[in-house]
């Protein structure tokens, strides 16, 4: 009987090891995300709170946010549901806004902006992912 209970209390604390590495994981995501939320809206010269709206806003918020869903998606491995969820929309709309940004990139300009932000919010030169 000792031997099994003492597998039982492994068990356990792998079990709270591994949640408490998947609660720093999703912070670390939460943070690199607002991180891009606020370098986007430097970059457009919106208020980072404009991103949240319901409404559509202006032509400049409706790039920006865009922007930061392809963000989300692409480099930071979001699900467009969650994205849609975040920003207020169905995940339908957050694609169409990876394919217009990733259409956008055509662009000499904008492409060089989202490259910098890319490697800005990056996971490859976090710690945390490093490791994993």
């Amino acid at each position: 009987m000792a031997p099994h209970r003492k597998g039982k209390q492994k068990a356990g604390n792998c079990s709270s090891c591994y949640s408490a590495f998947a609660q720093l994981f999703a912070n670390r995501m939460a943070a690199h995300l607002h991180i891009a939320e606020g370098y986007v809206s430097r970059a457009f010269c919106i208020q980072p709170n404009e991103f949240y709206r319901e409404t559509r806003g202006r032509r400049q918020v409706v790039e920006a946010r865009q922007l930061v869903m392809y963000l989300a998606h692409v480099e930071l491995g979001y699900p467009l549901k969650d994205i849609g969820h975040r920003y207020h929309c169905h995940r339908s709309t957050a694609a169409h806004a990876c394919r217009v940004t990733e259409n956008r990139r055509e662009d000499p300009e904008f492409d060089d902006l989202v490259c910098q932000l890319e490697a800005i919010i990056s996971l490859r030169n976090d710690p945390l992912f490093i490791a994993v």
